[in-house]
Order: C-alpha cells, then structure tokens, then sequence
C-alpha cells in the first residue's frame, strides 16, 4: 500500500499552524492531501497535536472517496500503522510542492523512483529554513519530499518518542543508502517549491494559481466574460461556497421571474430571469475555477443542472409573455424554438459565436426590451432567424 506522511505540527511566528494556512480558499493541508491523492496514496497519516477542524474535514473527504486517513499523535502510532511492504511518501509540514516537478520523480510505467529530494546545501532556502530543510552533508540539504520502503519505520519505535518522526526517517532512509536526486534550478524558481510559513508569504502564489486557473469567455457573450472578471476579482474569497451560493440566488431570481410573468409582468419577469442567468454564470464560473484549483471536481453537475434549469424557466417566461399569440400552438413553439436552437447552437458552433449563444442573460435583456416596446413575437422570430443563419454558415 502506498502511504503519504504529512504533518499539521510546526508553527508559524504568529502561533497559527502551517497546515491551516489557507490557499486559494482552502489550507495547505488540503493542498497536501491532493497531491498524496494525486500520487495515488491509498492512505494518509498525519501527525498532529490534536485534530482540529481542518484535519477532520480533510479525514471526511478522504474516506468518502475510498482511502483511509490517520490522525496520530507519536511515533509508535505511526509504526503500528506501517507494514514493511508498503511504500512510504514523506511531505515537509508546509510545503507546496509544484505538481510537475513532482512528477520528475514518476518513472514512465507509473511508478514512483524511490530516493530524497535534495536542494544545494547554500540554496535560499535552508538559509532561510535551515531547520526544515535539513542538511544531509555539506553540499545538500533535504529537499522535503521522500519515497522509500517503510520497512524503516518500525525502527523509531525505538528511538525517543518525542523526536521529530520525519527526521527519524530521512536518516534512517539515508542509512539504507536510499538514492538523493537534487532538483534542478527550474523546479525551484518563483514558488514552485515554498514553504508556507506566513500568510503574506502565500499572497504571489495564490494571485499566480488565480491568474492560471481563470478563463475569460469571449467578449461575443459579454454577460458571462463580465461574470468570469467578477470571480477573478472576488478570488479566493467565496471559492469554497460561492458555485451554491450564488446557484441557489439564481433559482430564485429564475422562479421569481416565472411567477411574475405569471402575474402578467412579462417585461419585469424577463428582467429578473436575466438577472437570474448572470448570477447563473457567476456561479458556473466559480464552479469552474474551482475545478481548475482543485482536483476535486465539485460543482460540475450543480452547474449543468442550473443551465439546463435557466432555459426552461427562459423557455416558460416567454410562453407566458407571448400569451397573446393568435393560437396555443403558435404561443408554445415559437418561444420553445427559441431557446431550443440557442441551446444547440452553443454546442456546435465554433468558439467565439458560441460565447454569444451560451449567454442566456443577454438573451433574456434583449427579450425583456422588446416586450417593453410590444415586439416580443418578432425579437424571437428575428433571433431564431439569426441562430438558423449561424447554423448553416458552420455548415
């Protein structure tokens, strides 16, 4: 079995955990348990003083998507959970390993190189960290990241219980004549490879993860490119609930638009649904950050479940504004095809039209217009004109 050790024990200078320092609107801890998860670590040991909030969360995260994870306290809880066999990875508390460059220790076949990540003994780093990053001999220092046989670990049962565990283990691997293979100087440039020990200190890496992570649509749907800015701005402040959030403000606003068209406010009803369908991309916006930070594909099927759920409500706020429509048939299929052939549109076409065909709170302002000057039959015939003529011109 694959194990990762991590640990949620050393300190900033303030007194806050390392492990608690937040990230992109989730800890450092969290961080680490992906990139375990990611390496296909079966199980998570951490050891911890107590097991607070966070240590918890992650622990219920872990087990629902079929690992195991350990909160311990000592080294003989450690020991006891290890057997020989099993392959053990070591993460520094704090460090926020860049994804690829641990990927330079993964062979072709899938599987990890066992052997100590190391830096040059006169990096920046241990001089500024010369406790954590541990100098190994006078030209190298502990990188932070291990993968070694744990049949190592039953020895510190042995040794003082109140040692440093991961200490304990490099020495022991180094002991064993466990192979050092240094990073290269790219993988250690900007914050590819950072020890978290301030909150400030987090501040360029999380504006480059955000920079990264952020999509801006095409301007050709300015109602979601306006969406998607606001996110970047807000980032990382609501990424944890801000897809729910603002999905379920959008129901609302979609319900509340169908009721008031219901009552004879078609104009006001196709406003309100516009508004409902820019705090609906607001929210897919969110979701889909969120999916680019995290590995943890949260949100994906709230946000199919709004879309499809903003053309229905579309779809039955202009029946019930085009109530005037000389029979049933006509008053149902017009507003039907409408928002029919956008929704197939948005799929099929290249990338800059589609923008403007996924923007429903666009389509939604141009209809609640045209209803306040009395042409909403001709705006819907006009518009599913224009996505016919788009259709044929991708032919």
């Amino acid at each position: 079995m694959r194990t990762a050790l991590i640990s949620a024990v050393k300190r900033t200078d303030a007194g806050q955990l390392r492990a608690d320092l937040m990230l992109g609107g989730r800890s450092v801890l969290a961080w680490q348990v992906e990139l375990a998860r990611g390496l296909k670590c079966e199980r998570i040991i951490c050891l911890c003083e107590n097991a607070g909030e966070n240590v918890l969360s992650l622990q219920q995260l872990v087990e629902q998507t079929g690992g195991e994870f350990h909160a311990i306290r000592s080294n003989l809880q450690l020991a006891s959970l290890i057997r020989a066999d099993d392959e053990l990875i070591m993460l520094m508390d704090g460090l926020l390993a860049d994804r690829e460059v641990i990927a330079r220790f993964t062979s072709a076949d899938g599987m990890l190189k066992k052997g100590i990540a190391t830096i040059p003994a006169n990096h920046m780093l241990g001089g500024d960290h010369h406790e954590d990053f541990e100098l190994i001999d006078r030209e190298r220092r502990w990188a932070g990241f291990a993968e070694m046989r744990a049949g190592q670990v039953h020895k510190i049962a042995d040794l003082p219980p109140d040692s440093d565990a991961m200490s304990l283990l490099l020495r022991l691997g180094l002991q064993s004549q466990l192979e050092c293979r240094e990073l290269s100087s790219d993988a250690l440039e900007g914050d590819r490879w950072l020890l978290a020990v301030t909150g400030d200190g987090l501040a360029e890496r999380e504006k480059a993860l955000i920079s990264q992570s952020s999509t801006i649509p095409s301007l050709t749907g300015p109602g979601r490119a306006l969406a998607a800015s606001l996110v970047k701005q807000i980032t990382p402040r609501w990424l944890e609930n801000g897809v729910e959030v603002s999905a379920a403000t959008a129901a609302f606003l979609l319900v509340f638009g169908v009721i008031l068209a219901g009552f004879g406010f078609g104009t006001a009803g196709l406003g309100v649904a516009a508004a409902g369908a820019f705090v609906g991309a607001i929210s897919n916006s969110w979701a889909g950050l969120r999916q680019r930070l995290w590995s943890t594909k949260r949100g994906g099927r709230l946000s199919y479940a709004l879309h499809i759920g903003t053309d229905l409500a579309a779809t039955l706020i202009l029946i019930l504004v085009y109530g005037l429509a000389p029979n049933l048939v006509t008053q149902i299929a017009l507003p039907i095809l409408t928002v029919g052939i956008a929704h197939y549109a948005e799929r099929v076409v290249a990338d800059r039209p589609a923008a403007f065909w996924q923007d429903r709170s666009l389509h939604l302002a141009f209809f609640a217009g045209a209803a306040a000057m009395g042409f909403i039959g001709e705006a819907m015939a006009v518009f599913s004109i224009a996505a016919l003529a788009q259709l044929l011109i991708r032919r």
